[in-house]
């Protein structure tokens, strides 16, 4: 009865060795590499040279639109633009990935000095270059442009302003 017991004990033993497949499964493993956002500048915002006007007040515009050189609008007083084609929007490059979206958080335009000279500065809405903002097209990166406006009077400080245009963007 001891051997018959035995030999049950190693068939139980050699049937669990023989039955216990290993079970293997494959899972898929993915990665996406994406660009870093960027913002960088390519181009300033130049409005050129402006006569002062001797009545009124000149409201100067650059629009965000002139992508390329511009002549200022002028509207009211007399000031007007001795040299046109001076003038340009800012352009600041856009670069992530195909679709990306982001949005405007903020732009504003100040001149140093400006204080008492020139009135109402701001800067305008960004225009895209690829047409959407908020979207980055195909290809990953887009041109964003930036005018920018100010009111000049008959006692505007004849003089040189430089300033600066911030563009912040938040890329999703």
């Amino acid at each position: 009865m001891k051997l018959r017991f035995a030999l049950g004990l190693l068939g139980v033993a050699c049937a669990s060795a023989t039955g216990a497949a290993a079970a293997t499964a494959t899972a898929n493993a993915n990665a996406t590499i994406v660009a870093p956002a960027q913002l960088s500048v390519t181009r300033d915002l130049e409005f050129g040279s402006i006569a002062r006007p001797t009545v009124g007040t000149t409201t100067v515009t650059v629009l965000s639109a002139s992508t390329g050189s511009a002549t200022p609008q002028v509207s009211g007083g007399n000031g007007f633009v001795p040299t046109p084609g001076q003038a340009r929007a800012a352009t600041f490059r856009l670069i992530g990935t195909n679709g990306q979206t982001y949005s405007v958080a903020g732009n504003a335009l100040s001149f140093t000095g400006a204080t008492g000279n020139l009135a109402n500065v701001a800067s305008q809405s960004p225009v895209a270059a690829g047409g959407t903002v908020g979207t980055l097209p195909a290809n990953g990166q887009d041109d964003l442009y930036v005018g920018g406006h100010f009111d000049i009077t008959p006692t505007t400080a004849l003089q040189a302003y430089t300033g600066s245009l911030t563009l912040t963007v938040n890329f999703n």
